[in-house]
């Protein structure tokens, strides 16, 4: 008996020495491009499970044997930084109606998923809903990514109809793609207050590269402010890649040519990823003004593209939300690829995510004010 329970005793604490090491490498994701090392990445992914892992460990040897409990301990003090980007530790705000401070505004970062443009059986039901859902939050700012707008006749010129209905004359779009110059895909900035300069970076070589886009706007005739909005890079899965992954989870499938595929693509977009970072980081040094970044990163807040674009700006999930704050609808139900990120010259009085099934992203709108010098 005595035995067993050594060797049960051993074997917890094999498999948590196990799971400690990971999540310290996991730990280390961001001070390591994946330029440098991408295998690094891969662990980043599952950082959560990790994370809950070390501390149902840590409960198990407060009754097994407390002294092993200083092993999760330790291994999640050192990891702080990692666990304090990745969770909010903020009780749900109440329902109530919330009361924007005078002089505040408020903007959205939103993929829209190019308004359900190749699903056409939903797709004028997709714009009409997403329309309506976006005028209700009355936004002074709004950046979009996945944005499509044509002027082909009996298309839909998403640029101008949003302008006209969301009341937001200035607006800013990328353009990055564009069939016959009529048909245009990319990331667009909308704005109730005057854009005075505008325009786009190149965020890497080849035809299927994005733009960071930004936007000076004079908010309220008083002070102005840059917004930055982008999309990096993804993982490219198609329709194939995405049913592989779900057998993969069900354990229905184990083929690895596909997941030697999948691989693959996904070590491709941490490298191009970490490389977009690092031009973001460079560019929003050099702004002459307050700036809020914002968009869909496609990275975890453990990753290095996380914490290289956040540098020194707040997050504004973590000022005002609660928990883990989910924004992507699929694969995994702790991805928070979505973000809006100001410098400190800005309170945030307000975040929040809208559970909306339009996209595979759901909206997030943050509340904020500049601080009075």
């Amino acid at each position: 008996m005595r035995f067993l329970r050594l060797f049960t005793k051993g074997f917890f604490l094999a498999i948590n020495v196990g799971i400690a090491a990971l999540f310290l490498v996991a730990s280390l994701a961001p001070y390591i491009s994946p330029v440098r090392f991408w295998p690094i990445s891969f662990i980043t992914l599952v950082f959560p499970f990790l994370l809950l892992a070390l501390v149902l460990f840590f409960l198990c040897w407060l009754v097994l044997d407390f002294r092993y409990a200083l092993l999760p301990i330790v291994a999640l003090t050192i990891g702080y930084k990692s666990v304090t980007a990745f969770i909010a530790f903020r009780l749900p705000a109440a329902e109530k109606q919330f009361l924007a401070p005078k002089n505040s505004f408020t903007m959205m970062s939103y993929n829209v998923r190019l308004f359900g443009l190749y699903n056409e059986k939903d797709s004028k039901y997709n714009r009409q809903a997403m329309f309506a859902l976006i005028k209700k939050q009355e936004l002074d700012i709004a950046c979009f990514q996945d944005f499509y707008t044509s002027e082909r006749k009996n298309d839909f010129n998403n640029r101008e109809d949003i302008s006209h209905e969301m009341k937001l004359p200035y607006r800013y779009f990328s353009s990055d793609f564009n069939r016959n110059g009529t048909q245009h895909w990319g990331s667009i900035i909308y704005s109730k207050h005057p854009i005075i300069r505008a325009d786009k970076v190149k965020l890497s070589k080849g035809p299927l590269s994005e733009s960071l886009i930004y936007a000076d706007i004079l908010l309220k005739g008083k002070d102005t402010i840059r917004i930055v909005n982008m999309h990096l890079e993804s993982y490219r899965f198609n329709e194939k890649d995405y049913n592989s992954i779900e057998k993969i989870k069900k354990q229905e499938d184990t083929g690895l040519v596909a997941t030697k595929g999948i691989i693959q693509k996904m070590r491709e977009a941490f490298v191009r990823r970490a490389r977009q970072a690092d031009i973001v980081a460079a560019f929003i040094k050099e702004s002459p003004h307050p700036v809020i970044v914002c968009g869909d990163f496609n990275d975890t807040p453990a990753s290095y593209t996380y914490f290289t674009i956040r540098g020194p700006l707040q997050d504004a999930f973590l000022q005002r939300g609660s928990g883990i704050g989910r924004t992507f609808d699929g694969i995994a139900p702790t991805l928070r690829i979505d973000y809006i990120l100001p410098d400190n010259r800005f309170s945030v009085n307000s975040y929040r995510k809208i559970n909306s099934d339009l996209s595979d992203h759901y909206p997030i709108i943050a509340n904020l004010s500049i601080r009075p010098e």
